[in-house]
């Protein structure tokens, strides 16, 4: 790699709604030459490498006096030792040279749009436009390690396709729309491909030995023979209270604990049955068994009396929800520190049967704690999503949960599920005033589900509602979809739309009076 030079650079200062421009002067590297020394950057640095970018550029965006940078590329753009990213301080005349490289036309028709070959004027939509082919160059020059996943080079694929619709209303408004559609990556401890009964099976593998020396110890001692020098559980117990017939009452193994007994041992045994109880749960959903683990330790353990309530509550015996509330609440306290990921999507699934605005803030809460420790392709992670979606509609964050069944799309392979996230989706975003996502959403919809007429009355309905859309648009796309199937003719939310929009068909003519 090229040695380190000094270059002067735009140190962008944020306060509140604007953003304050100084110069200084820092070391490092152009990032065009950097990228190229470092093939096989890390996953998480790459990303964060593209977050930074557009963050800097939506910083600069916000500046009063100088809004557009003019120059977006990765010959503009500094890296630092430390990582940090600056543009260049193109008023500066030690950047000189460097400015008339980036006028060259090798390099303008690389990361200007066609109609604008030269940067002769300066605009949000081209800094954008740039951005996006910069991000399409990074990602061209690097192998980033571990390997992009189907799900993130589908991500970079719509922010890159997003960021050329140069002068487009499906184009990004603003950096920050790209900054929060770049994927997050959370190294993950990789599982093996099981089974959800064998996962069951071979979490609970210890708690069912665990439960045989619970309710057999004569076994287990005749098992050991003579070899084993820890005294038994009944032995140990006669030691201390002296009646070993009464130790399986709840009110005795409380005193027991109470007298400075083996606690470690009886709470891991206990957490061995919360664990098998938490597998029949969520990896074989028999909630009925899992109840049977948990009633032989509920008089003696609070969190497993707790968690049977709440599968009670899922079983569709209804609680009063104040007083599941106080389970699920009470279960949460006493959730384990670390490896809480599997309590915490029972707890899930508890308060999503609520169905209150504070359920579902807990649900968020939680999710986002377990979407930190799940695989982001998995089963499991997918399930939360769906909750955390769900959740957000319930306290109004439409464009939050807009966002989630973006990312619940990306992991469904079903067609029939996908058009209902996609009709979700477009929905929301009309709830929230998004109608240029909320039309782009319907465009992706309808060019995948191409047999779906929902999609197709619902891209009309958006077109056709917006007066902005030229009338001989909506007019051009009705046709297009009535030659696909003049079945969509005799739908009734097509007819509901002819009245509204006073859409008359005869034979191959469309009119759209309003």
């Amino acid at each position: 790699m090229a040695s380190k030079e000094e270059y002067d650079v735009l140190r962008l200062i944020e306060h509140g709604q604007t953003c304050y421009i100084s110069s200084e002067c820092v070391e490092g590297w152009i990032l065009a030459g950097w990228l190229k020394s470092q093939p096989g950057i890390s996953k998480g640095r790459l990303f964060a490498l593209i977050r930074d970018l557009t963050g800097q550029l939506g910083m600069l965006h916000k500046c009063r006096k100088k809004p557009c940078y003019q120059y977006v590329n990765p010959y503009s753009i500094v890296v630092t030792e430390e990582g940090r990213l600056y543009f260049l301080d193109l008023e500066a005349g030690s950047n000189e040279k460097q400015l008339k490289f980036m006028q060259k036309r090798a390099v303008r028709e690389c990361f200007l749009p066609a109609e604008e070959a030269y940067y002769q004027k300066a605009s949000t939509g081209l800094d954008i436009y740039g951005a996006g082919k910069t991000i399409q160059y990074i990602l061209s020059v690097t192998v980033p390690q571990p390997p992009l996943n189907r799900r993130e080079e589908r991500r970079f694929r719509n922010i890159i396709s997003k960021c050329l619709k140069y002068q487009s209303k499906l184009a990004y408004q603003n950096a920050a729309e790209i900054r929060r559609n770049i994927p997050q990556y959370r190294k993950k401890i990789r599982h093996s491909h099981i089974s959800r009964r064998k996962k069951a099976f071979m979490i609970g593998g210890t708690a069912l030995f665990l439960a045989a020396a619970w309710e057999f110890p004569d076994w287990i001692q005749m098992g050991r023979h003579q070899a084993v020098t820890q005294t038994s559980r009944e032995d140990w117990k006669t030691q201390k209270i002296g009646d070993a017939q009464n130790m399986r009452g709840s009110e005795d193994l409380r005193e027991v604990q109470e007298t400075g007994g083996p606690r470690e041992e009886l709470t891991e045994e206990y957490r061995s049955y919360m664990e098998l109880a938490m597998a029949y749960i969520l990896d074989v959903e028999d909630y009925e068994k899992s109840i049977r683990y948990l009633e032989k330790i509920k008089n003696d353990y609070t969190p497993a009396d707790d968690l049977r309530e709440v599968v009670e509550a899922l079983l569709g015996r209804r609680k009063e929800p104040g007083e599941l509330g106080k389970h699920l609440k009470a279960l949460e306290e006493a959730a384990p520190e670390e490896g809480c990921e599997r309590w915490y999507r029972c707890l899930i699934r508890g308060y999503g049967s609520l169905n209150t605005r504070r359920s579902s803030e807990s649900i968020l809460r939680l999710g986002k704690a377990c979407l930190d420790e799940l695989e982001e392709e998995s089963e499991e992670s997918k399930e939360v999503k769906e909750y955390m979606a769900s959740a957000c509609e319930r306290v109004g964050e439409s464009e939050e949960a807009a966002r989630i069944y973006e990312e619940l799309l990306e992991q469904t392979e079903d067609n029939g599920k996908r058009e209902e996230i996609y009709r979700k989706i477009i929905v929301l975003y009309e709830s929230c005033g998004r109608n240029d996502r909320a039309l782009d959403a319907c465009i992706r919809g309808v060019e995948e589900q191409t047999d779906s007429e929902g999609l197709k009355i619902m891209h009309i309905r958006l077109l056709c509602q917006d007066g902005a859309v030229d009338r001989g648009l909506c007019v051009q796309t009705i046709q297009g979809y009535i030659g696909q199937s003049r079945e969509i003719l005799e739908m009734e939310e097509f007819q509901k739309l002819q009245r509204e929009y006073e859409i008359h068909v005869e034979g191959d003519h469309v009119w759209v009076g309003r």
